[in-house]
């Protein structure tokens, strides 16, 4: 699965804020203290509200590819106008890599429970693009400290291949699921072919979408399920947790003749994906580009995702009126 290089950039944050008041839409407010203002280079932030207090979390990237790169995480308790001092998660300078696609995932649980998931690369000689383990690491204490990472994708045994496009959600009462994008199936079939994959191909490899799951938010996890195939390999699976406090999960198919659109289904197996739109998108490669998802307080889904096919190229976004 392609991880592409950065070329750092230093993250500008602001504040986008409700107004409160009908037709006024969103106030954009420029910080003039942010949690990455001492780093040179930060990307990939990853943004959740407290369920207990509302207050405003963020996990980013920052570092240098010469340097390396940590994870670090700050919080906010005023709506972003102030933020914590950034608590570095991970001290190992190889164990994340910025890469918008695969970025950590930031989940927030009950009573201060919060944790990540994000992939370690990987280099294997003869593979254009790095292999990966999906990594976990979680906070008891509401972001204060951190555990040390452990790798919670079950096929250590074998070569390193590619476990990255994660998604994660907060489920039950104090569990997690995360989901990602997984090629061991394609490496049992044809080694030679989990080079890597490049935007102009047309014989590019499916991913199969992997889930697992922890009912003690971390402590302890299930076995590694696989639970849909076709999966376009270079789009980010996005979940979220529904009121039931089950998850939903959408990402981008391939379909037959290279058509390349979005789906969404419950995470949970016999369950198929159905089409959020009939886009019809027909692309030679990966596209790079996975969806967002968001659920209102009925459950029903709110989906964003871009489309490039000629005439009706944009970014859209699609209103459930039901729960799926």
């Amino acid at each position: 699965m392609r991880t592409a290089g950065f070329t750092g950039r230093v993250v500008l944050a602001i504040l986008l804020a409700a107004t409160g008041c009908r037709g006024q839409g969103l106030k954009i407010e420029r910080l003039e203290r942010t949690p990455v203002a001492s780093f040179a280079n930060a990307a990939d932030p990853a943004l959740a509200s407290d369920p207990a207090s509302g207050g405003l979390l963020l996990a980013f990237v920052a570092g240098s590819d010469s340097a390396g790169w940590r994870l670090y995480f700050s919080r906010s308790a005023d709506g972003g106008r102030s933020w914590s001092d950034a608590v570095a998660i991970i001290t190992d300078l190889h164990e994340v890599h910025p890469h918008g696609e695969a970025s950590p995932r930031l989940v927030a649980g009950p009573a201060g429970r919060l944790a990540l998931v994000w992939p370690q690369n990987i280099a294997v000689p003869g593979r254009q693009w790095p292999a990966n383990r999906m990594r976990f690491a979680r906070s008891l204490d509401g972001g204060a400290t951190w555990s040390a990472p452990i790798t919670i994708n079950d096929d250590t045994s074998g070569a390193p291949i590619g476990h990255t496009f994660q998604g994660a959600a907060w489920v039950g009462d104090s569990g997690i699921v995360v989901a990602w994008l997984d090629e061991r199936k394609n490496a049992a079939v044809a080694p030679a072919r989990t080079t890597g994959h490049d935007h102009g191909e047309s014989t590019e490899d499916d991913a199969t979408i992997y889930t697992v799951a922890s009912a003690d938010f971390g402590k302890s996890w299930g076995r590694n399920t696989p639970l849909w195939g076709a999966v376009c390999p270079c789009c980010r699976v996005t979940l979220a947790r529904r009121p039931d406090g089950t998850a939903v999960s959408v990402w981008r198919k391939h379909y037959p003749g290279n058509v390349r659109d979005i789906v969404i289904a419950p995470v949970s197996s016999g369950h198929e994906p159905r089409r959020v739109r009939e886009d019809n998108w027909v692309y030679p490669g990966c596209p790079h580009s996975g969806p967002a998802l968001a659920l209102d307080q009925g459950g029903a889904p709110r989906v964003a995702w871009y489309t490039g096919r000629p005439g009706r190229a944009g970014v859209f976004l699609a209103r459930g009126n039901d729960q799926l």
